[in-house]
């Protein structure tokens, strides 16, 4: 299923662990502070722990959202993608 990651993190090491880990697991970078892509039950389980243990203690805030395919084709895009960083969105 689709999943969506976004956060508010002040402490810039924490912050990047997050997007690095993120992009690990092969979710795209939609906007400064959030992730999308397509993983399995399993992985995105191992991801929220990773997440958990990253931010730890640390001032923060991380929401992880589940996305059928009919709710994600639903969704407005108003603008243009700022940070596509040389990646392509494709969930089909």
């Amino acid at each position: 299923m689709i999943t969506l990651v976004i956060y508010d993190i002040t402490d810039d090491i924490v912050r990047n662990k997050i997007a690095k880990t993120c992009k690990r697991f092969g979710l795209s970078r939609i906007q400064k502070s959030a992730f999308l892509g397509d993983i399995n039950s399993s992985r995105r389980k191992e991801l929220i722990s990773k997440l958990r243990r990253i931010l730890g203690k640390n001032r923060g805030n991380i929401q992880i959202f589940v996305l059928c395919r009919a709710d994600f084709a639903l969704r407005e895009v108003i603008g243009y993608e700022e940070f596509n960083e040389n990646e392509e969105i494709v969930l089909v």
